[in-house]
């Protein structure tokens, strides 16, 4: 990037890194450097980058939690919505949330203005951006089902969406090209706020099958229709197997963990050997769920 643009975007408060490691970045603790790392606090620089980026190749990282970079890293520019795509309102029975605000703060507002609709993010880690993106949730239960709106970026320029404009299904939605400013939520409100305790329930069963106390990037596989990936990955006997620093947990079969010095290339033989064994034990073929960045 012009090193002119860079400088602007310093005058206007973002952040820039050279070289930065991208393993000091995301929840797997795994990456080498991008050649730059901007962080973009307000939407005059956003706008600014985009309308300067030319042939450049650039990656917007929200929370870090469901990415895997390689390790050579990226040769181009990665950014991270900061400062003011993290701010975080509430107005009545909605929520005005930035891009960059992490999930979890979102959910703590609402518990404490008595307001009910996202207990079941409680856990799910990264930014609003990446989890509406990704359409992150339960079972039974998306993200998408309390959206109002949504801010995104298009030719440089922020466009105001509804969400009936925009195609959400199973772990994604239209807006992967799109970089999202801004999400309004739409909520209830409750007299007894026992939304406190359906969180902490919640968390509380994520503590106990998902492996947090080793760096993950959260569950590496889609549910196939019908099936459980982690549970087929249990029954074809994978849970605990290793390849250097990294393994597939032992508590639950989706997750791979970073042991202390896994590299991507061990994560990515591990998936590779996954779904080899399980296309052959069930004639099923997983679908990834975290993204591979090179």
């Amino acid at each position: 990037m012009d090193k002119s643009v860079l400088s602007k975007l310093a005058s206007l408060g973002c952040s820039i890194f050279k070289d930065e490691l991208l393993s000091k970045r995301c929840s797997f603790k795994i990456g080498g450097p991008a050649d730059y790392f901007i962080e973009i606090s307000n939407e005059e620089a956003l706008s600014l980058f985009l309308k300067n980026i030319g042939n450049d190749d650039f990656y917007v990282l929200g929370g870090g939690t469901n990415v895997l970079f390689s390790d050579g890293g990226y040769r181009g520019i990665v950014i991270s919505l900061t400062g003011k795509f993290k701010k975080i309102v509430v107005s009545g029975e909605e929520i005005f949330c930035g891009g960059g605000a992490l999930l979890s703060n979102v959910l703590n507002t609402a518990v404490k203005n008595n307001l009910i609709g996202l207990e079941f993010v409680s856990g799910i880690p990264g930014s609003v951006g990446g989890a509406v993106c990704g359409n992150a949730g339960l079972r039974d239960k998306w993200i998408d089902s309390v959206i109002k709106t949504i801010g995104v970026y298009r030719d440089a320029k922020r466009v105001l969406v509804k969400r009936k404009q925009i195609a959400f299904s199973y772990r994604k939605s239209n807006l992967e090209s799109s970089i999202i400013s801004d999400v309004c939520f739409s909520l209830k409100k409750t007299v007894e706020n026992d939304s406190l305790a359906m969180a902490f329930k919640s968390m509380q069963k994520r503590l106990k099958t998902q492996p947090l106390n080793f760096p993950t990037a959260g569950s590496v596989f889609k549910n196939p229709e019908g099936h459980s990936a982690g549970k087929l990955i249990e029954e074809a006997g994978l849970k605990g197997v290793r390849v250097g620093g990294a393994q597939i947990s032992a508590i639950h079969g989706n997750f791979i963990v970073n042991t202390g010095m896994a590299s991507a290339k061990n994560v990515l033989t591990l998936i590779g050997l996954i779904e080899e064994k399980i296309h052959k034990r069930f004639n099923i073929k997983l679908e990834m769920e975290i993204k591979i960045i090179k």
